[in-house]
């Protein structure tokens, strides 16, 4: 079966467009990073330290840890 060449055009210009709008927020992505200049990639992790949670005093127990 033959396509039609308007049809094979309109399959080329819409995957062709669907690239494009795939690309676009990438592409909008770097040029920002490039004018303002930020690396979000060369951030450094910070440590998380291990911490206790906080058990809070009420009337049930007057303060035990019991």
């Amino acid at each position: 079966m033959k396509i039609e060449p308007a049809t094979k055009q309109r399959i080329i210009r819409n995957a062709f467009l669907s690239l494009f709008i795939y690309v676009l927020p990438i592409a909008l992505m770097f040029i920002t990073f490039s004018i303002t200049g930020q690396r979000p990639w060369n951030k450094k992790q910070h440590k998380h330290e291990a911490t206790k949670s906080v058990n809070t005093k009420n009337s049930t127990n007057n303060g035990n840890s019991d």
